[in-house]
C-alpha cells in the first residue's frame, strides 16, 4: 500500500453474479467494466451465493508500481501459455 504514489479513488461499483463454483465467484460488473473472479471468502454476504444476486462494493483504479518485471510471475504466465498451447495442438 505504501508504494502507491496517488491517493485512494474509491468508486461505488455494482455487479451481477454470474457464476458460483467451487471456492469461486464470478461477478459481471455493470457499466461494461468488464468482469471480476474472487473467491468466495471474499465475499460478503447473509445470504446463499446464486447467479443473478446483485452486489455492490469500492473499487479504485490499478497503480503500475514500477517498471520492474516480476520474473517469476511473467515465468508462470509464460509457462502457462505453453501448456494451453501444446493442449490445443493435442486436440
Amino acid at each position: 500500500m505504501y508504494n502507491l504514489k496517488y491517493a485512494s479513488t474509491e468508486n461505488y461499483v455494482e455487479g451481477v453474479i454470474v457464476e458460483v463454483k467451487d471456492g469461486l465467484v464470478g461477478i459481471d460488473l455493470k457499466g461494461r467494466m468488464g468482469s471480476w473472479r474472487v473467491p468466495v471468502r471474499m465475499v460478503i454476504t447473509d445470504y446463499e451465493l446464486k447467479p443473478g444476486l446483485e452486489v455492490g462494493f469500492l473499487l479504485s483504479y490499478p497503480e503500475v508500481l514500477g517498471p520492474e518485471i516480476n520474473e517469476k510471475y511473467s515465468q508462470n504466465i509464460e509457462h502457462k501459455r505453453l501448456k494451453e498451447k501444446e493442449m490445443e495442438e493435442k486436440e
